[in-house]
């Protein structure tokens, strides 16, 4: 089925375009060739009716850890952070190979039938890189680096080097990128090799930023929770000093934070203009942010008013209820009141592949044909409202580099 049609009841481009009703589309060797107005022009191919259904782009989760999905209920909810990671950790050790493999497939497909198409996951290993390959996902595999020893940055960026040139399962639906997991876990030197590195193979650099308040504490003065972790895993470094400054000003100071892909911005109001001047594109994680019980989360709306990207992620089963794209776009719909529907599934598409240089997330010719589908219950006014009815548990139809999922 190399040429096909798609006839539409309504369309959402992502585009800024206004939706189009009535309409097809024809999709040749996996990409849009052309999207009509109307059904007047002759059917090529195979026709799948979709005439009863909006159709737009599939969901871009963001964010996510899909490596940790088997730790589902495992993990208590509120409490300081650092309590959590410790409890992420003892529970993340005792889960078996098969077991993690099993949880990891099984919670893909719960994101794919909700309507998820691509996928930016930060991977713990390598290894982890052949059983994301197996996944129907377009993806950008980003690997996570942990390492707050000085010591640690050369042997570390050299088996990463190594990955990139072996290219490892790398293919047109898996790329990968670079995670150095956040300003409290990672040495200044390693933060410099990773970036090199990105820059280097023109990758996606991506890290947490401005998560919680005990990791501003650390980076003021080198106190609290974050650093009796680290002592507590004899990852501490006596001779660091702390830079006195907000975790983006600290990022921005050893040359870092310019295009990063920055995780939460749960604290970070204060350098709204210095994180737009060094163009960092940021994802909100609303079901994880709302697991936490945060009291200040990312302000969407400054971002969005300042040009930034901003995309959607659901984070990991460690910290949320469920990997389901359709539970976080409610979940942003009910933190984010200022921010409307279309926005937010702009976020979850075209912003969300943007964020790490996908060309998914938009209907436009020459683009994947990512799609997804949402069958109409009864009249529709407002197409940007379907997809958030409380009902619905899944989409009614997935396409994934132009193969129909479901």
């Amino acid at each position: 089925m190399n040429t096909f049609t798609i006839r539409f009841r309504a369309l959402l481009s992502m585009t800024n375009s206004k939706p189009l009703e009535n309409g097809q589309l024809i999709v040749e060797r996996g990409r849009i060739r052309e999207v009509f107005p109307d059904t007047r022009s002759p059917i090529e191919g195979e026709l799948i009716d979709l005439s009863d259904c909006l159709i737009l782009p599939g969901f871009v989760n963001a964010h996510c850890h899909l490596s940790l999905s088997a730790l589902k209920c495992l993990i208590p909810r509120g409490g300081f952070f650092a309590t959590w990671v410790r409890s992420v950790i003892e529970k993340n050790e005792l889960v078996s190979w098969e077991n993690r493999v099993f949880a990891l497939h099984a919670q893909a497909k719960i994101m794919a039938c909700s309507g998820v198409t691509a996928l930016v996951d930060y991977i713990p290993q390598a290894k982890f890189i052949k059983e994301y390959s197996g996944l129907p996902f377009r993806q950008t595999l980003l690997l996570e680096v942990l390492g707050f020893l000085p010591w640690m940055a050369e042997p570390i960026v050299e088996n990463l080097e190594l990955t990139f040139k072996q290219k490892v399962n790398e293919s047109g639906m898996v790329k990968l990128g670079l995670a150095p997991h956040s300003p409290y876990s990672v040495s200044p030197k390693l933060f410099r090799e990773v970036k090199r590195l990105a820059d280097k193979y023109k990758c996606p650099l991506s890290c947490h930023v401005a998560e919680f308040s005990e990791e501003l504490q650390f980076l003021q003065d080198g106190s609290g929770d974050m650093k009796d972790l680290l002592k507590e895993r004899s990852m501490f470094d006596d001779d660091w000093t702390p830079p006195a400054s907000s975790p983006a000003q600290y990022l921005d100071s050893i040359d870092v934070l310019d295009s990063l892909v920055a995780i939460h911005l749960n604290l970070a109001d204060a350098d709204m203009d210095l994180l737009k001047s060094k163009k960092v594109k940021a994802v909100f994680c609303p079901q994880s942010t709302r697991w936490f019980r945060r009291d200040k989360y990312m302000p969407v709306r400054d971002l969005l008013d300042l040009g930034m990207v901003v995309g959607l992620g659901t984070d990991s089963l460690a910290s949320s209820e469920s990997l389901n794209f359709l539970d976080e776009i409610r979940a942003a719909e009910e933190m984010l009141v200022d921010v409307s529907r279309e926005e937010i599934l702009r976020m979850a598409t075209k912003g969300g592949a943007e964020t790490v240089g996908m060309d998914c997330g938009v209907i436009e010719k020459g683009r994947p044909a990512d799609l997804i589908g949402f069958r109409l219950r009864g009249e529709f006014d407002d197409w940007y409202s379907l997809p958030f009815e409380p009902e619905r548990e899944k989409a009614d139809f997935v396409m994934i580099d132009g193969k129909k999922f479901f």
